[in-house]
């Protein structure tokens, strides 16, 4: 009889500590299960990475703001001189400059506060009248509007493409830096007869893209040379950038 007892109480422990075991894990597992995320946690995105072929909204353009899931706060709004636009739940923001994906990311933290699941979209419906300028070695140089996003080849295009005399391969982007003053960016246009990804970069307003000689020796004499020749007969206050540097040489723009 105490052998059986002792078998008993034995068993009696296995179970117990088997049991243990099991409320041991539930209670691992559960402290090791992903925590539910609140609304404002849930819309906040990391900053999208910069990416220059991306068109920069500037002011005078109409953008429709939409939120997926709340559709009655869609508005539309025109982007101000000073860069800002008012929307009725936030208030006023400052997105002139800003990509679509860095302006969605800006904004969707802002309307977590008064939306519970903020999803926003962008798009825009109308664009300002911006203008780039092609030079140099094509056949009808001069200004061009911007109806919309506009990449590098396509301007060449519409300036009816590249002389016999150009450079087929090479184009010089010049845009306004930060600081105000022109910066130079070789692209190379093709590749193994194909159209690289920097012939599709978005054109910025304002920006100035020149065709190179086939055969040049001096890149940096020849773009200075083209500014010299556009200044006094286009010039208009949208690229008042190209000559905000100068020296006893003339504009000086440096090429990356």
């Amino acid at each position: 009889m105490n052998a059986n007892f002792g078998r008993y109480v034995s068993l009696g422990a296995g179970v117990s500590i088997a049991a243990a075991a099991m409320f041991s894990s539930s209670i691992l597992v559960k402290a090791d299960a992903p925590q539910a995320q609140t609304p404002a946690a849930a819309s906040s995105r990391p900053a999208p990475r910069a990416d220059p072929n991306l068109y920069r909204m500037s002011a005078g353009d109409v953008i429709e703001v939409r939120l997926f899931y709340n559709p009655d706060l869609n508005e539309q709004v025109q982007i101000r001189p000073d860069g800002h636009v008012s929307l009725s739940l936030i208030g006023d923001v400052g997105i002139a400059g800003q990509t679509i994906p860095e302006t969605v990311a800006m904004l969707e933290p802002l309307y977590a506060s008064e939306v519970r699941t903020p999803r926003v979209v962008i798009h825009v419906r109308a664009f300002a009248s911006q203008k780039v300028y092609v030079t140099g070695e094509v056949i009808r140089p001069g200004i061009i509007n911007l109806p919309g996003p506009m990449t590098v080849f396509e301007a060449i295009s519409e300036a009816g493409g590249i002389r016999n005399t150009g450079n087929s391969k090479l184009a010089i982007l010049i845009r306004k830096s930060p600081k105000g003053l022109p910066e130079g960016r070789r692209l190379v246009l093709s590749a193994n007869g194909a159209l690289t990804p920097e012939a599709s970069t978005i054109l910025s307003p304002f920006d100035v893209v020149m065709v190179p000689e086939s055969k040049i020796s001096r890149i940096d004499r020849w773009v200075d040379q083209n500014i010299r020749q556009m200044i006094p007969v286009t010039m208009t206050a949208g690229f008042s950038y190209l000559i905000a540097k100068q020296t006893g040489t003339g504009t000086v723009v440096p090429i990356f």
